[in-house]
């Protein structure tokens, strides 16, 4: 169960893990070896949405408005 202490962590990581996925996609189209960089790349980006989903499925669990209701956004 996430507070929002580190409701607001994951949401910066997750946003951190999807910026180093688009910025390594765009290495990726320059480099040699693009097939490493572009797996890497989509890794990076799903890593941050799955993270993400994490964070909006506990949002969605019973009690959560109890527990998020003292954040201030």
């Amino acid at each position: 169960m996430l507070n929002c202490r580190s409701m607001r962590v994951v949401v910066i990581v997750s946003g951190l893990l999807l910026a180093a996925g688009l910025l390594l996609g765009l290495f990726a189209v320059a480099a040699p070896l693009t097939m490493a960089y572009t797996q890497m790349a989509l890794m990076l980006v799903l890593a941050g949405a799955a993270v993400l989903s994490v964070a909006f499925v506990d949002a969605l669990l019973p009690g959560a408005d109890q527990r998020l209701d003292g954040c201030q956004h």
